[in-house]
């Protein structure tokens, strides 16, 4: 139990590490810049950040969120998201051990967080959260394919005269193409009624690449509901609060992380209790 409290810790460690990263990426990525140089400094005062500076999450306590060079504030997303990459490590070490099936669903968990912030600020979806999440999925089939065969992928059956011909499609490449799919309807349809952009190209990206992920199955169908329903809640909340107003155009990408993030470690019984609500079973 001892030694599982320390492997839990240095996890969790391991992974706001990674979160602290993720705050650079979230900040630089958008501007197109460099993910590596200059190294972390101060954006008020410019100077170059210390190892006291860069602890994840204990940082910001104890710096009590200001610079220590020019006490100019940081903001607590920092912390916040270090804090969640850290969680986020321990549930996937917790749930699928330390193999590299693991290690991808943290990475495509990465991924998501660095959606869910930069479309928030910026109103758009990196391209390279998108294909992380994408390959993650992609891989994961292909491995399913090499060592199951055939059972793993969806058959497709035509008769064609006396003879009965078979082709069997990969999964991932299936469900890119329906959850792409049915978000480009989706925003066309939009569009065509209200005259006016719903859905913008990032959102479709990232449909299909949870639907590489999922599969184009029931997953998929609750992913794409749960969305729905973050996203009515966030918007309901945010009017009742009146911190928007009717009408105003609220992104649409961080409800899609969210429900990604879910879907990604919880897919099995997130799909059985949304199809519940849903009258099935």
């Amino acid at each position: 139990m001892e030694a599982s409290w320390i492997i839990g810790i240095l996890v969790f460690l391991l992974g706001a590490s990674i979160g602290s990263f993720l705050n650079v990426v979230i900040y630089r990525l958008p501007h197109d810049r460099s993910l590596v140089s200059p190294a972390s400094h101060c954006y008020s005062c410019e100077t170059r950040l210390g190892f006291i500076d860069l602890i994840p999450v204990l940082s910001y306590l104890i710096l009590r969120g200001r610079c220590r060079h020019c006490n100019a504030p940081f903001s607590p997303r920092y912390a916040l998201v270090e804090a969640t990459a850290g969680a986020l490590a321990v549930i996937c070490w917790q749930m699928f051990g330390t193999g590299p099936y693991a290690v991808g669903v943290f990475a495509a968990c990465a991924a998501l967080i660095v959606v869910f912030f930069v479309d928030l600020d910026h109103m758009i979806i990196p391209d390279e959260c998108t294909a992380v999440v994408a390959l993650f999925g992609i891989s994961v089939d292909v491995y399913y394919l090499w060592t199951r065969g055939a059972d793993y992928a969806i058959a497709l059956t035509e008769q064609i005269g006396a003879d009965t011909l078979t082709v069997y499609l990969p999964r991932s490449l299936i469900g890119l193409a329906v959850g792409g799919g049915v978000f480009l309807f989706i925003g066309w349809l939009f569009e065509t009624l209200l005259h006016k952009p719903a859905m913008g190209m990032g959102d479709v990206k990232l449909a299909g690449a949870m639907g590489a992920v999922l599969g184009p199955g029931y997953a998929l169908l609750s992913y794409f509901l749960l969305a729905i329903i973050i996203g009515a809640t966030v918007s309901i909340l945010l009017m009742l609060l009146r911190i928007k107003r009717r009408g105003d155009y609220i992104p649409f990408g961080p409800m899609m992380a969210l429900a990604g993030l879910i879907m990604l470690l919880y897919a099995g019984p997130t799909t059985l209790w949304i199809l519940s609500r849903y009258g099935y079973g």
